[in-house]
């Protein structure tokens, strides 16, 4: 079944129902509206003199963010998708280090991260920072691991994990 674009509607979520506007795109509008005035002056954006325009940058943000938030057969991949995520991604990656940073690690932050690692973690990881998904979501897996699978296999019956970086 072919489902109907609700791009058009990511203006009204995001002013009305932000809660809906999360669920698309997995990042809150404030957040979608910074990334975007990062990346809109960026080259990978023109049309370099080709006699076909791109959609505009906002909505290949809002593509991209779509796409990158699912996995399987959820998101329906097609030349456009996929041309919209490439220069996403590539526009992301040259701001990396604006968007990428560790708190200092004498910061209130990583005080309170270690406090937590400590008490809900096993002692190996008690000088770590566990960093999550911004609404505490796991990253989903694409496949069963090979491994220990059973470990990976959340509540939702996904296999999943949650990212934890250690800093000493």
């Amino acid at each position: 079944m072919i489902k109907s674009s609700q791009l058009h509607l990511l203006e009204h979520f995001a002013n009305h129902r932000p809660h809906l506007f999360h669920q698309r795109v997995r990042v809150n509008h404030e957040i979608s509206d910074d990334i975007l005035d990062h990346i809109s002056d960026h080259p990978i954006f023109s049309s370099g003199g080709s006699q076909n325009c791109q959609l505009p940058i906002a909505i290949q943000l809002a593509i991209f963010l779509n796409h990158a938030g699912h996995y399987g057969n959820v998101i329906f991949s097609v030349g456009s998708v996929i041309n919209c995520t490439n220069r996403v991604m590539v526009a992301i990656l040259d701001q990396h280090d604006t968007f990428i940073q560790f708190p200092g690690l004498d910061s209130e932050d990583v005080a309170r991260a270690q406090v937590y690692m400590q008490n809900h973690s096993c002692p190996e990881w008690g000088h770590g920072i566990l960093a999550a998904d911004a609404d505490g979501s796991p990253f989903c897996l694409f496949a069963k691991p090979a491994m220990h699978s059973e470990t990976f296999f959340d509540h939702k019956s996904n296999y999943s994990l949650n990212c934890q970086a250690s800093i000493y």
